[in-house]
């Protein structure tokens, strides 16, 4: 298959995962933020709107993450990784993560955590607001090393907004530079090799360039690999 954007160690291909991963050979690291499930679709889709209390349908732009899809990429993630595994996802669905990857052939380790600063409140004001992503983090059967000693898995970032002039908005589940930078080097070291079959618009990809790692994304989204290629094209974004 050829690829969208190769440079500089970086490869973005432009396709479902499903037809790439069985043709890759290896990797060391997985970091991956697939598609959310159905329940936090079925909530996008309700919406709200804050001036007239309208419900209207909003998108988020892809569609939910399927069971077998789930099961197909863990067992992939499984063969593929010499190391880490790390999946984000909405809370409700850690736990099918978990057991995806296991029966994948992974061992599970922890869930850790993203606690989205500034993230959106509860408008409806009749309960908590989900202010946190879960990571599902595992790894292949063996010894295991990281580079974060015994600190806990939890990271606090602040969400990607629009108005934000540090880092534009180019994804609606866009996750913030500095956190996939700090993923990074926690997880990965040097010259390894980071996958991410769910790249949207390459963020996981700019941290690893950034910090001297290649990287294998894989996008089903033209418009995504495009923006993706562009942010690979520019100078170094942050070292946070």
């Amino acid at each position: 298959m050829t690829p969208y954007y190769e440079r500089e160690g970086i490869t973005i291909y432009h396709a479902d995962c499903r037809d790439v991963l069985p043709a890759l050979a290896s990797v060391d690291v997985v970091i991956t933020d697939p598609p959310y499930s159905e329940h936090v679709h079925s909530k996008s889709r309700r919406g709200a709107d804050l001036t007239d209390g309208i419900s209207r349908e909003r998108s988020l732009g892809f569609d939910a993450i399927t069971p077998d899809v789930m099961q197909f990429v863990s067992a992939e993630f499984a063969r593929l990784a010499r190391r880490w595994v790390l999946v984000f996802s909405n809370v409700e669905l850690a736990t099918d993560w978990r057991l995806a990857l296991e029966v994948g052939g992974l061992e599970y380790i922890r869930t850790g955590a993203w606690v989205k600063l500034d993230s959106t409140p509860q408008f409806t004001g009749d309960r908590p607001a989900m202010g946190f992503e879960t990571v599902t983090i595992a790894h292949c059967k063996g010894r295991k090393k990281w580079n974060g000693g015994g600190t806990q898995g939890v990271w606090s970032y602040p969400i990607v907004l629009n108005r934000s002039h540090k880092e534009p908005r180019l994804h609606t589940t866009q996750k913030p530079l500095d956190l996939m930078l700090r993923l990074v080097r926690l997880f990965t070291n040097e010259n390894e090799t980071i996958l991410d079959p769910f790249c949207g618009s390459g963020t996981t990809l700019r941290a690893a360039k950034d910090l001297g790692r290649k990287a294998i994304g894989i996008e089903a989204n033209e418009a995504d690999c495009e923006t993706a290629a562009k942010r690979l094209a520019q100078g170094v974004l942050s070292l946070a």
